[in-house]
């Protein structure tokens, strides 16, 4: 491949939507990333919805003595987690109601919310029955990878 063909290759898919591009033939190979493939390769959304849990690390004794009762629940409590960066949305559309509510109770594969990423909208599921006691996000907010998304209580 000569070095005009080249170029304009590189200007062709600069103008695409195309975040990667690869050719290969028996002399050479090309592969041609733009900046966003960089940011966005490590959180390439999967085709199943994902959730990351973890236990809620105990509060500070400030906290506690605020309100004591919340802080004996709050040892059982898990945080789903963000399994990508993303934009969190309660709901499927802006005029439907959320998935779920504090105090809903869930069931494994319910739909908690959807994360966007790279204009794809990803729904997260629970992996297991719990019941909604704290949302932490707003709706439409940015989140990051591993942000803790909702605080649930196990119901198995």
């Amino acid at each position: 491949m000569d070095l005009k063909s080249l170029k304009e290759l590189m200007r062709f898919v600069e103008k695409s939507q195309f975040v990667e591009f690869e050719y290969k033939d028996e002399e050479v190979q090309i592969i041609l990333k733009k900046k966003e493939a960089f940011v966005a390769e490590n959180v390439i959304p999967q085709p199943q919805a994902i959730v990351v849990e973890q236990e809620k690390p105990k509060e500070e004794p400030k906290a506690e003595e605020k309100q004591p009762q919340q802080t004996e629940d709050r040892s059982d409590l898990v945080e789903i987690r963000s399994p990508m960066v993303a934009t969190f949305y309660r709901a499927p559309s802006p005029t439907s109601p959320p998935y779920v509510e504090v105090g809903d109770e869930v069931k494994k594969g319910d739909v908690l919310c959807i994360l966007e990423a790279m204009k794809i909208m990803n729904e997260l599921e629970a992996e297991f029955p719990c019941r909604i006691e704290k949302i932490l996000v707003e709706n439409a907010q940015k989140v990051e990878y591993d942000q803790p998304l909702f605080l649930v209580k196990r119901l198995d």
